[in-house]
């Protein structure tokens, strides 16, 4: 049996209920003293804490304050933003740290704050990998005595649901992020586990992200703190509480296979609250049918940088009222394996669909801005 705690939050007391659901799996355990200590938060895109889209800085806070008092030799908080938020200066990780206010976390207690993105890279090597036997991954993760990971509870147009597996792809430069996509994300998360899985992982379930990540509506409050040592297990019990079946979502069920954790959760006992408390997530693919309309999608393996930008042309397109035209576009994206003929209007997304720029108006950029899109 492995543990994992479902803390719920009351009266705004965030480091109470991160505190409880450290205590609750002996989370502390696993941080010797005078270690090494990467506290790994998901912090993708600019947007402020308490947004479901990045970890609350309320949870990154307290997770730290926890840590700092195992007497570590050093705590570093560190994150690579996701694909499309790796420009220097502009808007890279440094600028999502602020927006997040994880920034202000490092600062007020005294830690140091790293853009995984920028940091030394270092090539590793997976044994028995599925898809990705080498990779590089920045130095200070590869290098941490201990990694805590922080994910947020969220819905994934590949993977179906995102949280502490897939919340390691932020140890990855941005080529290498792009590159797991095309070589198959499912397994290319438990490749990158194998090396770089956390020791314990504490998920910020205050607000989760539904559907598309595109409308207000798309928050769900669900109020709790979980944590646990086996990030497995963790996922597992998450993708209940989002209302999916764990064994159906593919890089979990492969990361159980691989040994990496325990996935059943017959073999997990979940304390605190119950794990049927929480609603149903409503899947990024179910909101997307209704949000895309009957515009015809030919895609394999995009990345969420242009799966994001493609999102607000709809948006735009729907407020402008061309919603009964849709059915005459086409949108091409990724590395499909193939394009048959396609009648009305074709829009080809992205450097990596380059391939099929003579079959319509090509847009390039890795990503694109949705704006050159619409």
């Amino acid at each position: 049996m492995t543990a994992v705690s479902i803390i719920q939050v009351e009266n705004d007391a965030v480091e109470d209920a991160v505190r409880r659901a450290i205590a609750e799996v002996d989370g502390t355990s696993v941080i010797p003293s005078r270690s090494t200590v990467l506290i790994k938060p998901n912090v993708v895109n600019p947007s402020p804490s308490g947004s479901g889209h990045v970890t609350d800085a309320r949870v990154t806070e307290a997770v730290t304050r926890v840590v700092l008092e195992t007497n570590p030799r050093t705590v570093v908080i560190g994150e690579g933003s996701s694909v499309g938020y790796d420009f220097r200066g502009l808007k890279d990780t440094m600028h999502c740290l602020e927006v997040s206010g994880t920034a202000g976390v490092a600062r007020r207690l005294g830690v140091e704050l790293v853009d995984l993105n920028r940091d030394e890279r270092v090539e590793v090597r997976a044994e028995n990998a599925y898809v990705m036997e080498t990779f590089a991954v920045a130095r200070t993760a590869w290098e941490a005595d201990v990694i805590v990971c922080l994910p947020v509870v969220k819905t994934h147009v590949r993977t179906g649901i995102t949280c502490g597996l897939k919340n390691m792809k932020g140890v990855l430069p941005g080529y290498e992020k792009k590159r797991s996509h095309r070589m198959g994300l499912d397994r290319a998360i438990v490749d990158l586990n194998r090396l770089m899985r956390p020791h314990l992982t504490v998920v910020d379930a205050l607000v989760g992200l539904e559907g598309t990540h595109t409308h207000p509506e798309d928050r769900v409050q669900l109020g709790v703190v979980l944590a646990g040592t086996d990030v497995v297990a963790v996922d597992a019990v998450c993708a209940t509480l989002m209302g999916f079946d764990a064994a159906l979502v593919h890089h979990i069920r492969l990361a159980a296979e691989a040994g990496l954790g325990i996935a059943d959760l017959a073999q997990i006992e979940v304390r605190g609250e119950p794990i049927t408390r929480g609603k149903r997530f409503v899947s990024y693919h179910e909101a997307a049918r209704s949000r895309f309309g009957a515009v015809t999608m030919i895609e394999k393996d995009t990345c969420t940088g242009c799966m994001g930008e493609i999102l607000s042309p709809f948006l735009y397109l729907g407020k402008a009222g061309f919603e009964d035209r849709l059915a005459d576009l086409t949108v091409i994206m990724g590395t499909p394996d193939g394009v048959p003929p396609v009648a009305g209007s074709a829009v080809v997304v992205g450097q990596c669909a380059r391939a099929y720029r003579d079959r319509g108006i090509y847009v390039p950029g890795c990503p694109p801005h949705g704006i050159a899109i619409t």
